[in-house]
């Protein structure tokens, strides 16, 4: 009996951990099956099949103006582009202005900016970079200042200077509307985008800036300018190489604001068309099968010997659209700063609504194929 209870003691003595154990496991198993319920948006409850949880969850909201500043990621820019009207005189002039700041084995900053004058297609660019980060120490902002430009902005404030090229360019911009946060269709994480294999990024536009100041073109008096200007941030650990892609910037005449982008891979295929409208205050993310983006005509570079889509067919839920460039050439050749060459310019926008904005081509360059990418299905 008594090798029998001490059989039985050492028995439970390795049993009962192993019990204790798989409790905890099972326990533990349940809990994470009750969070991803609890994560997995409404749309999949509708459904009846159960979503993964969204990668873009674990990462902090954007809070703003806070994500106006810098951040220490691997790839981030600041945006501005429109068209500008003149007063006296009636010229109207497209501008942009990027800030972009790298982080790999050293930090650089890199600007751009081009002009282009509307009546002549007289097309002024310059762009520099320096390493580490040329800006002041703001709270909840940001302010570069490198050789004689400086673009500075926190919440619904910011100022733009360039001196370049014979141009000078001074700008105050105001905001009195929502921040449009860009998100996927049915995601619970608005200001962030899910790339798949490369990477996640924050993004968020002020669509219609209300920009005034002056501009001095040459020996020419300076003049006043005004008009609506687009406002790009985005930042995070997001590869650029890897894929390419044809953004849009939309001012229609029916009051909304419209981003549109389409991403391609190397080989030219199309891997997702979408983007966010914007009217009246209300955002809505377009789903992918909500936009197409058909390619209508090419041109190519007499320089880099790069052909670009210029003009597309453009379809949103508010109807047909076509989209055309002031002028074809609106190349912009930043192999000596950020190692890439794109196109970036002014359009016009015709169909069921008329309207004006920004065309950005980038990534043609990387192209393996000669032609260029095919339009989304």
């Amino acid at each position: 009996m008594r090798r029998k209870s001490r059989r039985r003691r050492k028995i439970i003595k390795y049993i009962a951990p192993l019990v204790v154990l798989v409790a905890v496991v099972a326990l533990g198993l349940h809990l994470l099956d009750w969070a991803e319920r609890e994560s997995v948006p409404a749309v999949a409850a509708v459904s009846g099949v159960a979503a993964p949880a969204e990668r873009t969850a674990a990462l902090p909201p954007l809070n703003l103006p806070a994500d106006d500043a810098a951040h220490a990621s691997g790839m981030e820019w600041w945006y501005y582009s429109g068209i500008l009207d003149a007063q006296p005189g009636g010229g109207r002039y497209a501008f942009h202005v990027a800030v972009f700041v790298a982080n790999s084995l050293i930090k650089h900053t890199v600007m751009h900016v081009a002009l282009t004058d509307l009546q002549t297609g007289q097309r002024r660019m310059q762009q520099s970079r320096t390493g580490g980060l040329p800006a002041k120490p703001t709270q909840g902002g940001f302010d570069f200042q490198q050789e004689g430009w400086r673009v500075t902005g926190s919440g619904t404030s910011h100022a733009i200077r360039a001196n370049f090229d014979g141009i000078e360019l001074e700008l105050q911009l105001q905001d009195d509307q929502p921040v449009m946060a860009h998100r996927a269709t049915g995601s619970g994480t608005p200001g962030l985008l899910d790339f798949g294999e490369s990477g996640i990024s924050y993004y968020y536009s002020r669509p219609r800036m209300a920009a005034e100041g002056l501009l001095r073109v040459g020996t020419h008096a300076a003049v006043q300018v005004r008009g609506p200007v687009w406002f790009d941030h985005q930042w995070g650990e997001f590869d650029v190489t890897q894929l390419g892609w044809n953004w849009l910037a939309l001012h229609l005449s029916d009051g909304s604001d419209v981003m549109v982008y389409q991403l391609f891979d190397r080989e030219g295929r199309s891997l997702v068309t979408t983007g966010t409208v914007s009217k009246a205050g209300s955002l809505r993310p377009l789903a992918p099968g909500e936009v197409q983006l058909t390619p209508q005509r090419h041109w190519t570079s007499p320089r880099s010997k790069i052909d670009y889509v210029v003009e597309w067919a453009l379809r949103l839920p508010s109807g047909e659209h076509r989209v055309q460039p002031f002028f074809d050439d609106s190349e912009f050749d930043a192999s000596t700063t950020s190692a890439n060459i794109y196109w970036e310019g002014p359009i016009k926008v015709s169909g069921s609504s008329q309207g004006e904005g920004f065309m950005e081509l980038s990534g043609y360059e990387r192209l393996k194929k000669t032609l260029p990418p095919a339009a989304a299905r």
